[in-house]
């Protein structure tokens, strides 16, 4: 094995050691995280992508990467096809599941909105009105969480959609003039410099790797938050 070969290998061994103890847990599109005593409480709310569709066996991989990275208490709640706009063929728009009895009724300190994929084909006075409301309506019901924004994800290969630029970049407005923290796995370049093995193969979701690069990504792009810790710990003693 060459210097640059060992290199790499040496740069991997975190992640798929990591990836190895998440197999232990149970499949669902609504799961949680390994429990931290006392840690952060939040919910990751979100699409295929935030589901784990695409890794062998379907997990939320990336959610439980960041989880276990961060030490919080995650809860996800993720379907394919969905997004601010849309339902898919199976599934509802986001705040229409959002609005769905129970969910937002725990006391989370973090509410992750990720999406914005699979909505491509709405218009932006669409895509921003709709997620304008769902943004007011988790403040609404967590008015001690903290909301953000993770805007849309794409491949870059044959699945590769130039509109979800647009959809991107609604996000991106609506994060700020709601004054909440945004980070994007396409403008942030999450997937920059990954090969073939990055993505599984149906040339959209990101393989079981995949996913492990993405949740070393997200909580980065967590940690990045100016004063999260701070604001979560103010808002602790009188939230709901």
């Amino acid at each position: 094995m060459g210097a640059g070969a060992r290199r790499t290998a040496a740069r991997l061994v975190p992640v798929l050691a990591l990836l190895a103890t998440l197999f232990v847990l149970p499949t669902t599109s609504r799961a949680t995280a390994p429990q931290q005593e006392a840690g952060v409480s939040a919910l990751f709310f979100g699409d295929s992508l935030m589901n784990g569709t695409g890794s062998r066996p379907t997990r939320p991989v990336m959610a439980r990467v960041a989880a276990r990275s961060l030490g919080w208490n995650v809860t996800v709640d993720a379907f394919g096809g969905t997004g601010y706009t849309t339902g898919g063929k199976k599934g509802r728009p986001y705040l229409d599941r959002l609005r769905e009895p129970g969910l937002l009724s725990s006391r989370y300190d973090v509410v992750l909105l990720e999406g914005g994929t699979n909505d491509r084909e709405a218009d932006v006075a669409t895509m921003h009105a709709r997620t304008t409301e769902t943004v007011q309506y988790v403040r609404q019901r967590l008015p001690g969480a903290r909301v953000v924004l993770m805007g849309a994800f794409d491949p870059h290969g044959r699945r590769s959609d130039p509109r979800r630029k647009g959809i991107d970049a609604v996000i991106r407005t609506v994060a700020r003039e709601q004054g909440v923290p945004f980070f994007s796995p396409m403008s942030g370049g999450w997937t920059r410099g990954q090969g073939a093995r990055f993505l599984c193969p149906d040339g959209l979701h990101p393989s079981t790797y995949g996913y492990g690069v993405m949740g070393a990504r997200l909580t980065a792009a967590l940690k990045q938050i100016p004063g999260l810790d701070e604001d979560v710990r103010t808002a602790r003693p009188g939230r709901p």
